[in-house]
């Protein structure tokens, strides 16, 4: 139950209630046939987002721009249906940036604030990496857009529900996703909570990799990416550790390439860090 979407839009509406003054997003609706989905299309505001009750990091979802769904829209609720029983929709933001506050549940009722992370996605959501630099500097690339005093009263306001509802169940990392939006009159906004992820996940690594492996002023990122034909991992690893070759300053990564896993012929994924 802790780990659905349902319990994530639980959480929204908590968070909502401590905020009342701040605009926050709605939470999203939960559908089990697909009537309700276009009776919501037809009340609310496209695009939509539709998404499955479990998945993550960008699986599991569907955008759709007009306010009544196709052929395939309805295939891809039917067979959501089929799977998980019912799907989210609500309604699409304009993304400025994506971003998430990394904590940690100890398991006997204090959830601890461990720091930011800020991350790239492809156009329809899916994760490709993180950025990869001193803290003060990343934050400075949310709260110019809200301010620090917004940042600081979401951050502790999800770290109280979170606590609340995790804290004395759950050991462990969460991540709470979210984004920094752009309103109809122009002005930004953050969404604090559209995905909980009760897992060490790509943000908290990392979070780690900087504190304890990067030079502290170094900038750079911390990629995931996918080579379709066999060889080109191995080709594309080649040519980076000859162009960006590994620089250390007092025994951290100062500048340069490093990959995360072992790279062969036969690689189709990469994790590696780049730091220019």
């Amino acid at each position: 139950r802790l780990t659905g979407r349902q319990t994530a839009a639980e959480c929204l509406e908590k968070i909502q209630a401590l905020l009342p003054d701040l605009p926050i997003p709605v939470a999203p609706r939960f559908c089990a046939k697909i009537r309700e989905v276009e009776r919501y299309m037809i009340l609310c505001n496209a695009p939509f987002v539709l998404k499955t009750p479990y998945s993550s990091s960008g699986r599991g979802l569907l955008w759709v721009e007009k306010r009544k769904p196709d052929t395939k829209t309805k295939n891809w609720i039917e067979g959501a249906f089929n799977k998980q029983g019912m799907i989210s929709i609500e309604s699409g933001l304009d993304k400025v940036q994506d971003f998430a506050m990394e904590f940690y549940s100890d398991g006997q009722g204090t959830v601890r604030y461990e720091g930011l992370s800020v991350f790239n996605t492809e156009e329809r959501g899916s994760y490709t990496g993180n950025i990869l630099e001193e803290q003060s500097t990343m934050l400075s690339r949310i709260t110019r857009f809200t301010g620090e005093e917004t940042y600081s009263r979401i951050q502790e306001a999800v770290r109280t529900v979170l606590q609340e509802v995790y804290g004395s169940t759950y050991a462990g990392c969460i991540g709470v996703d979210m984004l920094v939006y752009r309103q109809k009159d122009g002005s930004f906004a953050i969404h604090p909570c559209i995905e909980i992820n009760m897992r060490y996940t790509m943000g908290m690594v990392a979070l780690r990799l900087f504190q304890h492996y990067v030079a502290p002023r170094a900038v750079g990122d911390y990629r995931v990416s996918y080579e379709k034909e066999a060889g080109e991992a191995l080709e594309k690893h080649r040519l980076m550790s000859e162009t960006y070759p590994l620089r250390l300053a007092n025994g951290r990564i100062q500048e340069g390439y490093l990959s995360l896993c072992p790279v062969t012929k036969d690689t189709h994924y990469r994790a590696y860090l780049l730091l220019m």
